[in-house]
């Protein structure tokens, strides 16, 4: 059996496939559970704070949702992890429980009312009829293209023979609560449509979390990473809906108080059905009816675009809605009514964007006074964000080659480690991917199409991300940088990027020198070294320390050096 070097312990490699195996599912193809704290704390500090005595629990474990979806879908193919709410004498319809899907979408959301989120189309499943971040690069249609949606769920399914042919997500890259009541992800956008032409890979990370205020209140925040060559000019924040045969009327705040109550046609019929937040009191909601004691879910979005003077935002805000499928003899062909926040911002290469909004559940009293009373419209805020180098965490790895066999293993940043990268996207990083191909062969990457440019075609194995690096151009005059031909010095297979260009880490933390024949790692080289020796050769493998001829191979060639050493010493 060959064995696997971690930590100066011998591990069994069958044992650490195992272990591999394992993480993989309970993380869901996150790098390292452990480093995913630091990678995920980027969002900026909320000015609204939980009330009440509440119990919010999380859990990657089965926990499927039990609602209807529809005809031929299966719950099991989305599930991510489960969030639940519970008060005691909470307000009604504002107990909850969400689904996360593998992009991190929000798929189901659950009240005493029965499942919220519409019960999903095939050829949309899971992937539209969610809650999500939808970012566009509308700079396509200037030359005649189709504009690039890049969905933080996943893909549209095109049908048996075409492209993607069953329910394919976002690569999900770090997920789990990292803060109390809460729980984030961050994923790599995807271009929705698979057959859209042309094809452009998406460049964007995708960050939400989602974080239980109490009393029905839900506070939703995404960030957008550019860390790609195009822009993306115009962004739904949220992209969500309802099911119609639940909530079939549309509330619009007044600036001055109040409501109207908006008429709901085709989502396509934007005549009346997008109105500018500066001319709302901030929030909207769809609601059985239009009396206080009817239930409803409100979409808290903002009433003020503070940001109009920055050469970034593009134009004024706006809020839209429609019927996502029309009828049929009355009966839904979609039971979906949508709605959507615009956010017309431009978030050019290297650009990092956030955005906030609150989901409200209740009666339509209960959302109107909460929203009132805890002053969610103005904490309904957005940015273009810069992270500087000091303002991040550090990630430190380790590069473990076993018989030519590479691997990365997450370290302390105060243990031995080959190289330091930054847990945040400082300004103009990339993001080093860490994937494997259809072999199970890792690779390292700046780009996550370096063995394919359509995730969805399995040929790209995603299992996180091991921070961020820089390019030349962006590192600081005088600080202390490796480049990464130098970190994977040999292993150039293992780095599979341009060489032409030169990406940045920090220097790891240099470990206690090798000690030739130290084969028991004591410190010293001795008589105390041949059992150790002896067992390695029966046991085969590969250890530094016992490779006295320094060919890279332990075997009977390292007898005569290691019987010379023993001597000399």
């Amino acid at each position: 059996m060959q064995f696997f070097k971690r930590n100066n312990h011998q591990v069994p490699n069958a044992c650490f496939a195992m272990l591999v195996t394992a993480c993989s599912l309970l993380a869901a193809n996150s790098v390292l559970a452990i480093q995913d704290n630091k990678l995920l704390t980027i969002f900026s500090d909320s000015t609204t704070s939980p009330v009440g005595n509440f119990n919010f629990t999380s859990t990657r474990e089965i926990d499927l949702s039990g609602s209807t979806w529809g005809m031929g879908l299966d719950e099991n193919d989305v599930y991510h992890a489960a969030l639940k709410h519970s008060q005691p004498g909470a307000p009604a319809n504002s107990q909850w429980e969400i689904r996360l899907g593998q992009g991190g979408q929000i798929y189901s959301l659950r009240s005493e009312v029965g499942e919220i989120v519409p019960p999903q189309s095939l050829r949309r499943a899971f992937v539209d009829e969610v809650f999500q971040a939808v970012s566009v690069d509308t700079s396509v249609r200037e030359t005649g293209g189709q504009a690039a949606f890049y969905h933080q769920s996943g893909y549209y399914v095109d049908g048996i023979g075409s492209n993607v042919s069953q329910p394919t997500f976002a690569p999900l890259l770090a997920s789990r609560s990292t803060e109390p009541n809460s729980w984030s992800t961050l994923s790599l956008a995807v271009q929705a449509n698979s057959l859209t032409i042309p094809q452009q890979p998406s460049g964007l990370l995708n960050y939400q979390r989602t974080r239980d205020l109490g009393g029905g209140v839900i506070e939703i925040t995404h960030l957008v990473y550019n860390f790609g060559t195009h822009r993306a000019d115009f962004h739904n924040m949220p992209w969500g809906g309802v099911r119609k045969t639940l909530f079939d009327n549309m509330l619009v705040s007044n600036p001055g108080g109040g409501f109207t109550d908006r008429p709901i046609v085709g989502f396509g019929i934007s005549k009346n059905q997008v109105i500018r937040s500066d001319l709302t009191g901030g929030w909207a909601a769809f609601t059985a009816g239009t009396a206080g004691s009817d239930s409803g879910l409100a979409y808290v979005f903002g009433d003020t675009d503070t940001h109009l003077a920055e050469p970034w935002q593009i134009a004024k805000s706006s809020w839209r809605w429609g019927d996502g499928g029309g009828d049929v003899m009355g009966v839904p062909v979609r039971d979906f009514n949508v709605g959507t926040f615009r956010r017309l911002v431009n978030v050019g290469p290297g650009d990092l964007f956030e955005s906030r909004y609150f989901l409200v559940l209740g009666d339509v009293d209960h959302m109107q006074s909460t929203i009132a009373d805890r002053d969610l419209v103005s904490s309904a805020t957005y940015n273009l964000r810069t992270i500087d180098e000091q303002d991040s965490d550090l990630l430190a790895w380790q590069i473990l080659d076993e018989n030519g066999t590479l691997s990365i293993e997450g370290r302390d940043t105060e243990e031995p480690s080959d190289f330091l990268t930054y847990a945040l996207p400082v300004n103009g990083s990339k993001p080093l991917f860490l994937f494997a191909d259809a072999n199970g062969s890792q690779f390292v990457s700046v780009d996550p199409y370096a063995l394919s440019d359509t995730p969805y075609d399995g040929e790209t194995d995603y299992r996180g991300i091991l921070g961020f690096v820089l390019p030349l151009e962006n590192t600081t005059t005088g600080e202390n940088y490796v480049d990464l031909q130098t970190v994977f010095a040999g292993n150039d297979n293992y780095l599979n990027t341009d060489p032409d260009t030169l990406f940045f880490a920090l220097p790891g933390v240099a470990g206690p020198s090798m000690i030739l024949g130290d084969v028991n790692q004591d410190g010293t080289v001795n008589f105390l070294d041949i059992a150790s020796f002896i067992a390695l050769l029966t046991n085969g493998g590969f250890l530094e320390e016992a490779d006295f001829n320094q060919d890279n191979v332990v075997n009977f060639l390292d007898i005569a050096p290691f019987i010379e050493l023993l001597s000399s010493n």
